[in-house]
């Protein structure tokens, strides 16, 4: 199982989001742009930090998401869909959208405050809920690893339910994020990833690196939108590897419609 994409492309636009009044970012230009090819995978350097949230993203969110569509920027789409390990055209091969290409997705999301007082993601919480939400509760995420103290880079999963995946490990080699200039309402995240899954029927991990673009756009104290591009790229020993090099073959959308969660 997996994403469906038997019917053509849809073509995607960039993020819905305000117009900024200052020269905008590298992300958010880069997001801006369309021009989906353009959205490569990072040449990895220092080991990033986790990335700081703005202050209204803390708290619990009910979120509702939809899959706004895909693209094929660099290769023609018969050649990428006879590659089976693609990021997404397997079932938990990108963790938080662990059935690219369901529609009407319910789950909740979560940022807190860390121990330097920045709001952060709450990995393991928010990866358990939309995992969960994604597999209909058949599959899920009994126990995860995560030490962002000691390593922010590096996340273990183990799940029961399906042989097709039993652990998967997260390596984050790359983020990025900002504000829009003057603009505190709009904040944009990007985050690279290369996760292997483990599985009893294969002998070695399937690997799958892939790279989310994320837009948050505050609407209200209680109402955050969300676009995330989840742009996805060729293993090194695929052979169609470098024809792609570090560009992405397929690109999904979703649009998650976030609501502050009352006491």
């Amino acid at each position: 199982a997996g994403v469906s994409v038997s019917a053509g492309a849809a073509v995607l636009g960039a993020p819905s989001m305000a117009q900024a009044e200052v020269a905008p970012g590298r992300l958010q230009t880069l997001l801006a742009g369309r021009k989906f090819v353009d959205l490569t995978a990072p040449i990895f350097n220092i080991p990033p930090g986790r990335t700081a949230f703005p202050s209204w993203l803390e708290g619990e969110w009910r979120a509702k998401q939809n899959f706004a569509g895909f693209v094929f920027p660099t290769l023609p789409k018969a050649s990428v869909m006879r590659e089976v390990d693609v990021p997404g055209f397997k079932t938990a091969s990108i963790i938080d959208f662990a059935d690219v290409g369901k529609e009407e997705v319910d789950y909740e999301l979560r940022w807190r405050r860390d121990g330097n007082n920045q709001v952060v993601e709450d990995l393991p919480f928010n990866l358990g809920s939309s995992f969960r939400a994604h597999l209909a509760a058949k599959v899920e995420i009994t126990e995860v690893r995560y030490d962002p103290d000691r390593d922010p880079n590096r996340l273990t999963a183990l799940i029961t339910g399906t042989k097709n995946a039993e652990r998967i490990e997260i390596f984050v080699n790359g983020r990025a994020s900002e504000i829009s200039g003057n603009e505190s309402d709009l904040f944009f995240a990007s985050e690279y990833r290369r996760q292997v899954t483990f599985s009893s029927r294969v002998l070695q991990g399937y690997n799958a690196n892939y790279q989310h673009f994320k837009t948050f756009q505050r609407l209200s104290a209680n109402t955050v939108r969300l676009n995330v591009l989840t742009a996805c790229y060729l293993d090194a020993l695929n052979p169609l590897y470098f024809q792609t090099i570090d560009k992405p073959v397929v690109i999904f959308s979703h649009e998650v419609a976030l609501s502050r969660k009352m006491p």
